[in-house]
Order: C-alpha cells, then structure tokens, then sequence
C-alpha cells in the first residue's frame, strides 16, 4: 500500500533547497509513495515542482503566523499524510508542531545551519526554538558532515536520531551533456570571450556567498591576467536588493562592466557551466553546495572557500583549491594559483574531482538513503 509524504518547503526560488527536493521528489517511486508539496508560489522551480506531476499548495512559511499555522493545518487534516518531510527553519517550525498536534512522523532537514552568523540573543532564541522543536522530529536529515557538527549546540540530537545524507548531482547527465561553447557564449552576450580564461560560480546573489569579496579579488586578479572574465549566474530576492546594487556599484567603481557578466537566474546555468574555465565558491556559509558537485561533474578545475559544506566536496588539494573565507586576498592568490597550473596539473584535479562526485555524491545514493529513512520512521511501531 501506498504511503503519503508531505514536504514543506519555504521557497521556489531557485538555489540548493528547491533543486535538492526536486531532484528528490522527481525520483521518488510514485508506486510507493504519494507526494505532497506546501511550499510559496514565488519563483521558477514552482513550474518545475508541477511538471513532476505532484500535489502542491502554496502558503508564506518562511514568516510565522497563526494564519498560516491554521491554514496548515486544515491542509494537513484534510490531506492526512502518513509522513511529513520539512525543509528550512519556518517550514520546519510550522511542519514539526503541527505533526505533533496531528500525531504524524517528521522527518526534518537542515539545508543549512547558520546560527552562530546571528546576533547573541536572536542566536539563543532560535536554539532555544530548535532544541524544543528536536523533542518532536522523528529524524534530522544534515547535508553535510560539517552540518551535523556545527548543529551539535541542539540539545536532543545524537546518532539515533540524526543522519548525514549528502545532496547528490546526476554525474553522467552532466558529463555527457554536449555543447557549442560558441553559440551559448554568444547567447549571453559572451561572444568575444570565446578565447580568454572564463572564471564563473553559480550562486544567488546574497551576503552570505560572498560575491563582493569575488569582485574585489577578480579585480586584482585581473592586473595580473588581462584576458580574465568573470560570469556570474544567479538572481537576487526582494530582500537582497540592496546587495545587489552594492555589487553593481562596485564593478562601475573598478571598471569591470566589460570583465563581468551577472546573468540571473539561467535555465541553461549546467551548459553555461561547461563553457567556464575554471570555478569558483566564495561562499561564507553553506550546507552542501549543488554547484559545487555540479562543478566537479563538469570537470571544471575548481576553487573554493574552507568552510563547511564546501570541505566535504573539496577536502584537499588534490580535488581543487581551498581559500581562506572572508577574504579577498586569499581568493586572489587562489585564483592565480588555478591559472598557473599546467593542463595536466588541471586535468589531473578535475579526474580526481569527478570520480569523488561519482563515488560519493550521486543522485542515486542521495534518493536511496532517503527513501531508506522514510522506510525506518513509518515502520518503528511495527518492530
């Protein structure tokens, strides 16, 4: 017999959340599972969600509110899923209390763990939030290694209840995809870059991914390789705006207009990948970045900052460089450092790069792990 699952989530914007549970809930067995998505309406993965033939509802839950809560949980008595799945902090709130009202399972995920970056008392709240919320999930899914240790402030957590499953990337799709480096270059007003050394990230444009610190160290970087090109693919939320015009402002201020391409958000952004020379992350904090596995998967000699989530991709120096976060100059000698490998320096990381993806970062294990936890929490009272 079929079994319910019901995912919360807080946004359709694109970024690693909505990408990790689209992967998930479109290789999901639909013989065994039945799936339900609560999410909002505010951006492309919306219609990418409802192309994979699912029950979605969508409802503001990144803000707490007694509407929403009610609204919730009328979905949830109506829906009566065997399973409840959160994702993020307000989806995780709303899904793990009402699961306890409706004595449902929850399993919850942290894509994600950044409260140390906030100020002491909102730190000591949210803590104080997710200890008590801990007392009533069945299972905490980490992203990241990195993850489930910084999150050992939570009291309640320990290994009965908590798991590391990684995010996963489909390798050989990305691998084999085939493309005309020309004519996509040409499609994002690159055409005359087709010969200079193309540096590139995928990442929405936010504080924590650390694009100002990119440009201030790809405008020194530039100094010392003229024909260097940055392309940036990713898009800014409302709430980011500000952030956006300060990296606008600063590429005007360096002279950069001709250097740098921000693209937005691409539905092409894996083919855009395959025509960059070379990658980089400069997040300050993460969970486990998708783009960094897809990097790796396109065999693009990669460079990132030492942070948590990104050391569990790139651990050493034999599957790429590490930077230290929060600072340009690292970044700078970062990239002149990937520059001035030879081509088989380069070939030989991006070998060792992708065969760690296809070892430990596949789609397929990332499904498998999943359903295998599912299968753990709605068969613990038949034991």
């Amino acid at each position: 017999m079929k079994k319910k699952i019901f995912h919360l989530s807080g946004t359709t914007m694109p970024g690693g959340g909505p990408e990790h549970i689209y992967q998930l809930l479109k290789r999901l067995n639909r013989n065994e599972w039945d799936i339900v998505l609560c999410t909002l309406k505010d951006g492309p993965y919306w219609e990418k969600f409802n192309s994979i033939e699912i029950k979605t509802y969508s409802l503001t839950l990144r803000k707490i509110s007694i509407k929403t809560f009610f609204n919730l949980l009328f979905i949830l008595r109506k829906e009566k899923p065997d399973l409840i799945h959160t994702h993020g902090k307000g989806p995780g709130l709303y899904g793990r209390v009402i699961g306890k009202i409706l004595s449902i399972d929850v399993v919850h995920t942290f894509h994600g763990f950044h409260y140390e970056d906030l100020p002491s008392l909102t730190q000591k709240f949210h803590l104080a939030v997710d200890t008590f919320i801990s007392m009533v999930t069945n299972q905490h899914i980490f992203v990241s290694k990195g993850e489930k240790k910084r999150a050992g402030v939570i009291k309640f957590l320990d290994e009965e209840n908590s798991t590391v499953i990684h995010n996963g990337v489909d390798h050989e799709y990305i691998d084999s995809l085939s493309i005309s480096r020309n004519k996509i270059l040409k499609s994002i007003g690159c055409g005359n870059w087709e010969n200079n050394k193309k540096l590139g990230t995928i990442s929405r444009i936010s504080p924590e991914k650390g694009i100002l610190n990119l440009l201030s160290a790809f405008s020194k970087s530039i100094k010392e390789i003229p024909d260097l090109r940055l392309i940036i693919i990713g898009g800014h939320s409302e709430e980011h705006r500000s952030y956006y015009q300060e990296i606008v402002n600063l590429i005007k201020k360096e002279k950069l207009t001709q250097h740098v391409r921000i693209l937005g958000y691409r539905e092409d952004a894996l083919e855009i990948l395959k025509c960059m020379d070379f990658y980089i992350s400069s997040s300050l904090s993460e969970g486990l970045p998708i783009s960094l596995l897809e990097a790796f998967a396109a065999r693009i000699p990669t460079i990132a900052t030492e942070i948590a989530g990104n050391v569990d991709v790139l651990p050493n120096s034999i599957f790429g460089i590490l930077v230290k976060p929060h600072s340009p100059e690292s970044l700078t000698l970062g990239i002149l450092k990937m520059t001035q490998l030879t081509k088989n320096e380069r070939n030989t990381i991006t070998r060792n790069a992708y065969n760690r993806i296809k070892e430990h970062f596949s789609i397929e294990e990332m499904v498998q792990k999943t359903v295998l936890l599912y299968r753990k929490v709605l068969n613990k009272d038949s034991i």
